[in-house]
């Protein structure tokens, strides 16, 4: 199966019960989420010795909180895990270091 239908999955995230604004912001979010989702790869693949969500949301222009969100779509695919490895985040507390997974280096040579 070829990586890119991995990398266009996009869970749902919006309620029957919610407003219309919300089901409106989410029509437009898939694309978004996906090439925030790509470029997560990406800086994973250029950083093998692993990067923290704080590290992430430098490179791709994201807060630590919406990068995190994509890696973690990339974890539950299978293309990025938790090293055990563990850096100071900004505030000096203990971040997670995320590697990519081989499955990830091919899903990222794919594109």
């Amino acid at each position: 199966m070829s990586a890119t239908p991995l990398l266009d999955w996009t869970p749902p995230n919006v309620r029957t019960s919610d407003p219309d604004t919300s089901h409106r912001a989410a029509a437009r979010a898939p694309s978004l989420r996906s090439r925030d989702r790509h470029a997560a790869l990406v800086a994973h693949a250029w950083h093998p010795e692993g990067l923290t969500d704080f590290e992430l949301g430098d490179l791709i222009g994201r807060q630590q909180t919406s990068a995190g969100k994509r890696r973690g779509e990339l974890r539950d695919l299978g293309l990025v895990l938790d090293s055990g490895a563990r850096r100071a985040s900004p505030s000096g507390s203990s971040a997670i270091v995320w590697v990519i997974t081989e499955s990830g280096k091919e899903a990222a040579d794919e594109r």
